[in-house]
């Protein structure tokens, strides 16, 4: 979200499920999904990765989008009820999208940044704590142990941290960690490495539960 710390977050996680069209489904994504769904101005600074890893089952690419309403769920009914109004024929959809995981998010937590550097790659984090009675020990956890100690490494220069608006997702949280690294992949592997020795009370939480993870490299909006 290059430094700045929205209210809600929109996540779309997707695969193109013709591999053999993939500069087609890019130009389609890039060019007239983005632009639809951020016309009606309730979501803004789309900004679409890949995983790096394209064989994943969790999803080749994520797509963000940011609002500044202070109800992330309104925000998405409201875009929704705009979108219907701008194109009643249903807009311009693709049959080579297939989503794996869209939800929209509100944002929870302080701003945690080390310095100003783009964002070329993406840390994506969807987690739930698995003991309801340990939930706010999680979030202390998360946020005064867990991203200082990511941050601190320096391979991921800002951290934010979000909550789905959603009781029945599966998955209850949301971290984007950013890095200038252009292979996040490697980044995520430097980090893992500068980490051992560290111990691992620290680091990690015994009732984390990783619902899902991936590095992706930013693919647009290009950066210069």
């Amino acid at each position: 979200m290059e430094g700045r710390y929205p209210n809600g977050l929109l996540l779309a996680i997707t695969n193109c499920n013709d591999a053999s069209k993939g500069d087609e489904f890019a130009r389609w994504y890039n060019h007239i999904h983005f632009p639809d769904v951020t016309a009606s101005g309730i979501f803004k600074h789309p900004i679409r990765f890949a995983n790096t890893d394209p064989d994943s089952p969790r999803g080749q690419y994520a797509a963000t989008y940011e609002t500044d309403y202070e109800d992330a769920a309104i925000a998405l009914a409201d875009n929704r009820e705009a979108s219907a109004k701008l194109r009643p024929d249903g807009g311009r959809g693709s049959e080579l999208i297939e989503s794996v995981f869209v939800d929209v998010f509100k944002r929870t937590g302080g701003e945690f940044s080390t310095s100003v550097r783009p964002t070329r790659g993406i840390l994506l984090v969807l987690s739930n704590c698995t003991d309801p009675s340990r939930e706010e020990e999680f979030n202390r956890w998360y946020e005064d142990v867990h991203f200082p100690d990511i941050l601190n490494v320096g391979q991921f220069h800002t951290a934010y941290r979000y909550e789905n608006v959603n009781p029945e997702s599966s998955a209850k949280y949301l971290a984007i960690y950013e890095t200038d690294n252009a292979d996040p992949a490697d980044a995520r592997a430097q980090h893992t490495k500068l980490m051992e020795g560290w111990g691992q009370q620290r680091h990690l939480f015994s009732d984390m539960e990783v619902v899902s993870s991936m590095t992706a490299r930013r693919v647009w909006p290009r950066l210069d």
